[in-house]
């Protein structure tokens, strides 16, 4: 048990400290000796428990993504008695508990996006594999409830995280302000067609003051 929890810990170690290389220097000049130096680590060590550089950079991401995982768990277990469409409205309202982390994960993606853009779509896959069936699976909620009205349960909640995590991510495909607001409002429109309602007025308001105080302090320029 102690050697599984100084593995952990070193494991840890390893990816704090590469993340802040990665936003510090970017990932293609941050060398695995650094990681190495810093960490205090053998070379050795350091590949024990992860194959590559790259396989570092893919854990980190992973992290992220955890972390906005388990405040997604958190939100929905407070929301007992709510429809599926209350449920999912509050979720993607949730701008002022879920920005630091995801301000974050914006800040990690933009000192890699243009030297590993396989990596981006590493993180979309992820998205796409974990967020998405818990969105089909409150839209399906939904339809028994009768607060939201398709038949395409599984296709609407892909196509609702695409547009999410690529066609608004400012790292991803980069715009101005105005084009923003511009696709926050398509979002809503396609979404309330297809039956599933979700993207509400204040949605929009949240995600506009979150992505422009990003833009403001990172420019994406």
């Amino acid at each position: 048990m102690a050697r599984k929890i100084q593995s952990e810990k070193t494991k840890a170690n390893i990816l704090t400290v590469s993340e802040k290389l990665f936003i510090e220097k970017g990932y293609e000049k941050t060398t695995t000796q650094e990681i190495v130096d810093i960490t205090g680590l053998s070379k050795g060590t350091v590949f024990h428990h992860f194959k590559s550089k790259e396989d570092i950079l893919l854990a980190v991401l992973a992290l992220h993504l955890d972390s906005m995982m388990q405040e997604l768990d958190s939100c929905l277990a407070s929301m007992d008695g709510l429809t599926a469409k209350e449920k999912l409205m509050r979720i993607f309202g949730e701008y002022d508990t879920m920005a630091d982390s995801e301000k974050e994960n914006l800040l990690f993606k933009m000192a890699i996006a243009t030297q590993s853009p396989h990596i981006i779509v590493a993180d979309m896959k992820k998205w796409h594999t974990e967020v998405a069936p818990i969105v089909a699976e409150l839209i399906r909620e939904g339809i028994a409830d009768g607060s939201i009205t398709t038949d395409f349960p599984d296709e609407c909640a892909q196509l609702f995280v695409l547009l999410c995590t690529i066609w608004t991510d400012p790292v991803t495909l980069k715009c101005d302000a105005q084009a923003m607001y511009r696709r926050l409002q398509f979002i809503q429109h396609t979404m309330r067609v297809l039956g599933v309602d979700i993207v509400s007025d204040a949605f929009i308001e949240s995600g506009m003051k979150f992505i422009e105080s990003f833009m403001l302090d990172k420019s994406l320029d």
